[in-house]
């Protein structure tokens, strides 16, 4: 079944391989024992990397969502905000079966509940980290008593965000019912089964069984 069209991959990608390039060299250059590990040159580098990456990271996913994939991304939006009580129950189960007990998922639009959660945690992380890492950049140019705020928030969001973005790879690439979910941001397309199985409102939508 077809699930994520051309344009909504490539935003997906741009953000997750960018964001994944500013955390790890952000990372680099704020924590003590990678930076004294690292030397003075590979800083340099870093510094260079990290300010390259926010580049793609702040002005390419939204022209792309919004020009390539702008039924998708209306669709997308609509449905992350809404919650009903299948969403509600979706997280007991996924808890058992994260830790290998058998539970059965309830139904689940195009959407399941953790990726909508997902999906908001990216919407306020996006602008969060893009608005303060330029103010880090152009930092002569605001009080230091207001950077000392935009420098907590820019590293505790980037700590929030990174945790689910590790969980997210783990699920997508490790966890036993929910990697053959990888190939719809491959390839677009995914199996019917997996489908039926995991986003049984959806299958139904598309299939009319």
């Amino acid at each position: 079944m077809y699930r994520f069209g051309l344009a909504s991959r490539l935003a997906h990608w741009n953000h997750a391989l960018t964001f994944l390039l500013l955390l790890f060299t952000g990372l680099g250059l704020v924590v003590r024992g990678i930076s004294g590990l690292a030397g003075a040159e590979t800083l340099r580098l870093f510094g260079q990397l990290h300010r390259l990456a926010a580049i793609p990271f702040t002005v390419l996913t939204i022209p792309i969502l919004l020009i390539g994939a702008r039924r998708a991304t209306a669709r997308w939006l609509r449905e992350v905000f809404r919650f009903d009580r299948d969403d509600l129950r979706f997280f007991p189960a996924f808890v058992r079966e994260f830790f290998g007990l058998k539970a059965e998922s309830p139904p689940q639009g195009k959407f399941n509940a953790g990726e909508k959660v997902n999906s908001i945690l990216q919407i306020v992380g996006w602008p969060t980290m893009a608005v303060t890492g330029w103010m880090l950049v152009y930092k002569t140019s605001f009080p230091p008593a207001l950077m000392q705020w935009v420098i907590l928030i820019h590293s505790g969001m980037a700590m929030l965000l990174g945790c689910a973005v590790l969980g997210h790879i783990y699920l997508a690439t490790l966890m036993p019912g929910f990697r053959e979910g990888l190939s719809g941001m491959l390839s677009g397309w995914v199996p019917a089964k997996w489908a039926k199985d995991h986003y049984r409102k959806w299958y139904r939508e598309i299939t009319g069984e």
